[in-house]
């Protein structure tokens, strides 16, 4: 697959959308309904536009408000077939520093297994490296259930800061993952 990083544009909603049908979603702690589905389906542009600009505000999955931290979303696609979505964090708040880090990945079902997110990862790290020279390195994080993304970041010259509980999910835990973009 010859995969591009682009930021999120209407060419590919529509493989967007049947990506979600399929199982993707865009949070590990919130998965996508029948609803949620339907109403990003019924109006692309608007989920479009909560996407390159979202609010300032997010509903953290305790249910309580927080400050949202200014993101860059990239897609992953080839020509209008969405494949997979990477985030960049700017900075890291409290909660992010826990769980979340700088940079988050995911990859449609149909498309795993190819070394997508691996490509998606490196690279979001060389447009953090050309775009936030400030940064000396990002933080992810991954859960231990999640032995193929560890993969991923190590792959990509994460190193283990230490494992800490997931702040939402009792009885899990994650790593924590340094990379240096210097």
């Amino acid at each position: 697959m010859a995969l591009t990083l682009a930021r999120p544009a209407m060419a590919h909603m529509a493989s967007f959308v049947a990506a979600l049908r399929e199982g993707y979603s865009r949070d590990t702690l919130r998965t996508e309904t029948p609803e949620s589905i339907a109403a990003i389906a019924d109006d692309p542009a608007w989920f479009l536009r909560q996407t390159l600009d979202p609010p300032t505000t997010v509903v953290l999955p305790d249910g309580a408000l927080g400050q949202r931290v200014p993101e860059t979303v990239l897609w992953g696609v080839e020509g209008d077939e969405f494949l997979g979505s990477v985030h960049f964090r700017h900075h890291l708040n409290a909660v992010l520093e826990q769980w979340g880090g700088h940079i988050g990945y995911a990859v449609r079902p149909s498309a795993q297994g190819h070394g997508l997110a691996s490509a998606m990862l490196a690279g979001m790290l060389d447009h953090v490296r050309a775009h936030h020279s400030e940064l000396d390195r990002v933080m992810l994080t991954v859960n231990l259930k999640n032995p193929a993304s560890a993969r991923v970041i190590e792959k990509n010259g994460g190193v283990v800061r230490d494992v800490v509980p997931h702040p939402w999910v009792p009885g899990d835990e994650g790593r924590r993952y340094w990379i240096d973009l210097k």
